[in-house]
């Protein structure tokens, strides 16, 4: 009766697990000993069990390739899904989620049959295709939940009313939209008494379309489901023990963080530390929501907290982070850089044709765009292409890559920079731009891309202590660096 009462009413929390979370048996069980550990109601949202999407990304091209011959894959898809079942259920509900998966699997199967017959291929068609991962694994963890004794529902996203501004493969929720849709779907939850259990990482458009959310985009549905339900909490569970003092592929040494800012968390999202979606803090923005960052594998560890509050650390850096495989597109002309309209020329034309500016650099005499590599080379024509006088020459440079230190009060911070630029100098590393005043939290340095190992490892051993530099150290198995050190990226 206790934990009848426990389950009903209020969702409070809402957790999400990544598909390199659910990948067998034993992972499986695993969520349900986390979930049956809850003290409050809880709401779910899972991503495609490991590897799963990579495989309908194959059965997409298949489908539109010359021999259509993508029933292979689609049959070992399930296959994999009904083999762990048959690990987990009884007969009965085996049976159950069998017959549902036969359902699943004939839409999936029809959809890529008419992609094979049309030769159509659209971003839409893509995210339909790849929206069966997460379906699959809601459905199989729902079951697992009610063998276990605590009931649960699948709420696919065309039911949670989750939609989409756009068709693409990095949309957003059309948040004014959500609010009112989302309604219906919270307001029959919290009328019942079970654990609702939400697919992640696509959501629909008006017209219905289906739309992705990206890199990590089951975290961005997870940050709207807590926005829908007005939740107190939001816990990410991934194969990470959460965000560190740096890569650890790069500083070995690098260590847990155990609190950040939401802004901290973004700046750190945004230029290269891949466990979070960037644009998590969008949905929870009205909340006053923390976000926690578990090891899957220890959920007994703390993580980090991110929270919407600020915290000076003693060394005021708390991370470093590193995105390569970065251009940068050099616009140059005389007084082009304080001309009016010229910088939002070029954000337009770039924005129109999906090319994403991740920042920008000015000067009197140049604009430079820093870009990701692979939209360089297109980004370059289309400028190429802009009749405007004040624009004399167009340069695209690569192989670069952005490290950004992040932490509270980095500006306010003097002789900061200056030590920076001190250690890198030393070992003749050549910062190519520098910028420091845009935000806050975070000092941005351009360096050729040869340099950004070293470089990070330089400054980690400059602010934090540790002698890295020329020197490896193995990694205690199962520590939480360790569990960082080998992670599979979750990609959704």
């Amino acid at each position: 009766m206790a934990n009848n009462r426990r389950k009903y009413g209020k969702i409070k929390k809402v957790i999400k697990f990544g598909g390199s979370c659910l990948k067998d048996r034993s992972s499986l069980l695993q969520a349900v000993s986390i979930i049956k550990k809850e003290n409050e109601r809880v709401a779910l949202v899972v991503s495609a069990l490991s590897g799963v999407t990579d495989l309908l990304l194959d059965a997409y091209h298949l489908a539109l390739g010359q021999e259509k011959n993508f029933r292979g894959i689609i049959n070992s898809i399930e296959k994999r899904h009904l083999l762990l079942a048959s690990e987990v259920l009884s007969l009965k509900n085996y049976a159950l989620l069998a017959e549902r998966y036969r359902e699943l699997f004939f839409r999936l199967n029809r959809l890529l049959r008419g992609i094979a017959l049309s030769g159509e291929a659209s971003t839409s068609l893509k995210a339909a295709v790849l929206s069966y991962g997460e379906r699959l694994s809601a459905h199989l963890l729902a079951v697992i939940l009610n063998e276990a004794g605590l009931e649960a529902r699948v709420y696919e996203s065309e039911k949670a009313g989750l939609v989409a501004t756009r068709v693409s493969e990095e949309a957003e929720a059309d948040l004014e939209a959500f609010d009112r849709v989302f309604r219906t779907a919270a307001g029959e939850v919290e009328a019942g008494n079970f654990i609702p259990v939400f697919t992640g990482f696509y959501g629909l458009t008006p017209e219905g379309r289906t739309a992705l959310f990206g890199r990590n985009g089951s975290d961005y549905t997870a940050a709207c489901v807590a926005r829908g339900f007005r939740a107190l909490r939001l816990v990410l569970y991934k194969d990470v023990p959460g965000f560190l003092t740096a890569d650890p592929e790069k500083v070995p040494e690098a260590r847990p963080i155990p609190a950040l800012s939401r802004l901290e968390a973004a700046e750190l999202s945004y230029f290269g530390a891949k466990i979070l979606h960037p644009r998590i803090w969008e949905p929870l923005e009205p909340l006053n929501c923390p976000v926690e960052i578990k090891s899957f594998k220890s959920p007994e560890a703390p993580g980090t907290v991110i929270k919407a509050k600020a915290e000076k650390s003693a060394n005021i850096i708390k991370s470093l982070s590193a995105s390569e495989n970065l251009a940068v597109l050099r616009v140059e002309g005389p007084g082009v850089g304080s001309k009016p309209g010229i910088i939002g020329l070029l954000g337009t034309t770039l924005a129109r044709n999906e090319v994403n500016i991740l920042t920008v650099l000015t000067s009197q005499t140049c604009i430079n765009l820093i870009l990701s590599a692979s939209e360089g080379e297109r980004a370059l024509r289309l400028v190429e292409k802009i009749q405007e006088p004040a624009i004399r020459k167009v340069l695209l440079e690569k192989d670069l890559a952005l490290v950004a230190a992040v932490g509270h009060g980095i500006r306010e911070t003097d002789g900061l920079a200056g030590k920076i630029f001190s250690t890198l100098g030393s070992a003749r590393i050549n910062v190519e731009f520098f910028s420091t005043g845009a935000s806050e939290t975070a000092i941005y340095l351009l360096l050729k891309k040869s340099d950004t190992g070293r470089a990070v490892r330089l400054l980690h051993q400059a602010f934090f202590g540790e002698k890295t530099e020329g020197r490896k150290r193995s990694l205690p198995p199962g520590s939480a660096v360790e569990l960082h050190h080998r992670q599979v990226i979750d990609t959704r």
